[in-house]
């Protein structure tokens, strides 16, 4: 069976133009070929599944966040013949991937945005959809969290099965519809998100498990758990452990979610999955290690990405800094939302308190929300290259090698892009090693 002659034209296109950005790279457009399929073809996501993919078995993941971490374990389990997008997490960046597939891989590994989980796998009828989390994100561009939980939940007649976080009340509440689940639970995760009931408004209640005081819902047992330890538990028991090579516990769990997934569509054992499981390099930046070798004494730049305050909370909270400069960066832009008074919301009251430099774009309402919280801001600096190099200085005075920094969704991408300006090498490697 052959791909119907409109899709075939919207493919042809589509690889014509990925070509062409190859030899354009100052173009940023990595979109571009996908956006151009669709409009060729509004259909475009569902014939490939029906002919060039008709033997691919499709995972979605989605969640507020860890969505490029937990696709990229699963691509490192699944090997190298694998579809799948890198960041470009709307239809059109998924049509990008799917235009320059041969169609002759077993898996495809998708990342999607929660806002078009049931838009695309009504397309691609995908084998697994992994559901990492929900939380407050990009408020001014996106629906409220709650019913971006509900939309996520109306995929359920599009999936065979569900990898669900059981500790997450957002997702449970909009679970219900789904055939197949499978409950993964980690170790104790922000919660500031979650603290009404998303099915009737009641007081939710935390303890080992979380449960609302007025209409019953709770967290269902769970069929595979990481602790803080990274040992795996099944039914009570240990039966292996979870290694996933960055830091983090939230990556204790974007690692087992994306072991069970993998068992899922390759019919093995959790624990054998999850065995081979560790990544040695940052993921597209993030945990990456690099020598700055155009900065006094080549000191190590460690490089955080987080973008809404369950994100911050997370990766500050395990951030030792008694050895290191910290530099925190904040943008504006529209993919990181305009607003920015989520930074309120973020417990830096809860953290140990550091001399720290603030950049990027909005540099200024981070300072004050750090004044307030009681840090010592010893720069603001716009400038994401000066700021680290004035870090460098500080380090290389107190006899320091290390800077770690953590910026939103923009400011981080943006330092990435210039890191060149500060002779940055990637380490050997590549690991953020707390």
């Amino acid at each position: 069976m052959d791909l119907p002659l409109r899709a075939r034209l919207a493919r042809q296109t589509a690889r014509l133009i990925a070509r062409g950005l190859q030899v354009t790279p100052r173009f940023q457009g990595e979109t571009l070929p996908g956006r151009i399929a669709l409009r060729i073809d509004p259909g475009f996501l569902s014939h490939n599944r029906e002919v060039s993919m008709l033997h691919t078995q499709t995972v979605l993941v989605t969640g507020t966040n860890g969505k490029t971490t937990t696709t990229a374990f699963i691509r490192s389990l699944l090997g190298p013949s694998v579809v799948s997008n890198r960041g470009s997490n709307l239809p059109w960046g998924i049509a990008s991937a799917l235009a320059q597939s041969t169609g002759a891989t077993p898996y495809a590994v998708l990342e999607v945005d929660e806002a078009y989980v049931p838009a695309v796998a009504a397309g691609l009828q995908p084998a697994v959809l992994v559901w990492l989390n929900m939380s407050r994100d990009q408020l001014d561009r996106n629906l409220e969290v709650r019913r971006l939980a509900a939309r996520v939940g109306e995929s359920a007649s599009s999936v065979d099965t569900l990898v669900a976080n059981a500790s997450d009340p957002l997702i449970v509440a909009n679970s219900a519809n789904f055939g197949a689940c499978v409950w993964v639970k980690g170790p104790p995760e922000w919660e500031g998100d979650a603290q009404a009931c998303p099915r009737c408004t009641g007081e939710l209640t935390y303890a080992e498990t979380w449960s609302c005081t007025s209409c019953g819902l709770q967290e269902p047992a769970s069929d595979y758990e990481v602790d803080g330890g990274g040992q795996l538990w099944h039914d009570g028991v240990i039966i292996g452990s979870v290694h996933p090579g960055l830091p983090g516990n939230f990556n204790l769990l974007n690692a087992l979610m994306a072991s069970v997934a993998v068992a899922l569509v390759g019919r093995e054992p959790v624990w054998e999955v999850a065995s081979r499981l560790s990544l040695t390099s940052g993921v597209e930046g993030r945990f990456a290690s690099w020598w700055l070798t155009a900065c006094e004494g080549t000191p190590t730049l460690i490089t955080y990405l987080a973008k809404n305050p369950a994100g911050w909370h997370a990766n500050l909270s395990m951030i030792d800094t008694n050895e290191s400069e910290l530099v925190l960066g904040l943008n504006a832009r529209i993919a990181d939302g305009r607003d920015t008074s989520w930074i309120w919301d973020v417990e830096f009251e809860r953290l140990q308190r550091t001399p720290t430099i603030v950049t990027g774009e909005r540099a200024t309402d981070l300072a004050l929300r750090l004044e307030v919280a009681g840090f010592e801001v010893v720069a603001v600096e716009p400038s994401q290259v000066r700021a680290v190099g004035f870090a460098a200085k500080r380090a290389a005075q107190k006899g320091r090698n290390r800077i770690v920094y953590l910026g939103n969704y923009t400011a981080f991408r943006s330092l990435i892009a210039t890191r060149a300006e500060l002779g940055a090498v990637v380490g050997l490697t590549g690991e953020a090693v707390l």
